[in-house]
């Protein structure tokens, strides 16, 4: 499978997964645990989050080769993994920093030559 076509699959399931957290948010709603409600919530903005960070990981031709793991926890991004330079770990940090829902990037990124 190609890089782009990975690209739209990962953006199409966010897409979706985005799509269903209102209905989601109003199922859990009129219940009586509020705080269900917005863990839910927030476990999907975490997911939609996740993968617009791996798409556009892939996408960007610079570290598409590297196996970075990517997790989100209430719009905190952790990446792990590594990469063969520290400039190429910035580059990958500052490339997450910029996504829309990503409230900071944290790193467990650790530079391996070869």
């Amino acid at each position: 499978m190609n890089t782009s076509s990975l690209a739209a699959r990962l953006l199409a399931a966010a897409i979706t997964m985005a799509a269903a957290a209102p209905a989601v948010h109003a199922a859990d709603a009129g219940s009586a645990s509020a705080p269900s409600a917005q863990k839910a919530g927030a476990y999907i903005d975490d997911s939609v989050i996740t993968a617009k960070v791996k798409a556009a990981l892939v996408e960007d031709k610079q570290i598409s080769s590297m196996k970075i793991k990517v997790s989100t926890k209430d719009g905190v991004v952790t990446l792990k993994g590594s990469v063969p330079s520290a400039e190429l770990g910035q580059h990958a940090l500052q490339l997450v920093a910029g996504i829309e829902g990503v409230r900071d990037v944290k790193s467990d990124l650790t530079v391996k030559a070869g």
